[in-house]
């Protein structure tokens, strides 16, 4: 990545709850907060050593030892999300027990209390967070009574269709920075080898229709597919993530151009390519990506 992000990119669920139609600090001095509160990490600093209680759904990839949990607003969620081509974990907080103490596991929607503490941490299973909730506890959250926003979003988490779309713009930044990737091979003498792609090695990944590839993305189904497939969850109360597809579609056509055209160059001192419009490509990529990330804070539990 050209650039360390501030910023937890999230995701967050609109709910009309009367349990928490609030935010703010109760009589217990304990502060309520969203994910959409994580967007500006400032705000989350100065949160450092005090109480929060937050709403979330616990992910099913959450350690089996139960010491601690991937949180997310998302219920059936078998793992957190990633910025693109990172472990930088986003759209998820960390949640700890205290010392010598475990969560159960749940699908239900549930109520974390607990104490934030920024530090970097890097967790067993490599993923990258600079802040988490410690000592811990959580209660069920009483969703009886839910609005319709809620009925959709629980058809848009049950559908998936948010993690194809995470999927997606893994693809669009591969296409969009395919020259800062590595690959590598074992040499004749067992040594691993790696290198930076070149063009024939990003053309085999488009072709490449195993769990590796791309071939599925690339074909020229896949966009008009996921239109389709958002479409059947709402005939037309989701038009604002199809805006985001397209725009993805479009974005990923200008980086297939810029492929087929040979916009790129070769150092062969560092054995590495560069797109010629590399830094735009990248913005490019990420303007559409916020987008997503917008879209996403507009549900908040």
């Amino acid at each position: 990545m050209k650039r360390v992000l501030a910023i937890i990119l999230t995701l967050a669920l609109t709910l009309c709850l009367t349990a928490c139609s609030e935010k703010g600090t109760d009589a217990a001095s304990v502060t309520e907060i969203s994910f959409g509160d994580t967007v500006s990490f400032e705000s989350i600093e100065k949160l450092n050593g005090q109480k929060v209680s937050i709403i979330g759904y616990m992910a099913t990839i959450s350690p089996i030892s139960g010491k601690y949990m991937y949180l997310m607003n998302m219920p059936y969620q078998s793992c957190p999300f990633c910025l693109p081509n990172t472990t930088q974990l986003s759209n998820t907080m960390a949640v700890y027990a205290p010392d010598g103490k475990t969560f159960d596991y749940t699908d239900q929607a549930i109520r974390i209390t607990g104490t934030m503490v920024i530090e970097d941490m890097v967790d067993e299973f490599g993923y990258t967070y600079n802040y988490r909730i410690a000592d811990a506890s959580y209660e069920i959250v009483d969703l009886s009574t839910v609005s319709e926003d809620y009925a959709l979003w629980q058809a848009i988490a049950t559908d998936g269709i948010v993690t194809e779309l995470s999927a997606m713009f893994d693809y669009l930044h591969f296409l969009c920075q395919w020259t800062e990737y590595q690959s590598s091979y074992v040499d004749e003498n067992g040594n691993t080898v790696e290198f930076f792609m070149y063009p024939g090695d990003v053309t085999h990944y488009l072709e490449d229709d195993s769990a590796y590839g791309y071939a599925d993305k690339y074909a020229d189904s896949y966009f008009p597919g996921l239109i389709s497939r958002i479409r059947a969850i709402s005939a037309d109360g989701l038009e604002d993530l199809v805006a985001i597809v397209e725009a993805a579609q479009k974005q990923a056509d200008i980086a297939l151009a810029e492929l087929d055209s040979g916009a790129y160059t070769y150092d062969e001192a560092t054995d590495k390519f560069t797109l010629n419009n590399n830094d735009t490509l990248y913005e490019q990529f990420y303007e559409v990506y916020y987008q997503f990330s917008d879209w996403l804070t507009r549900w908040e539990l």
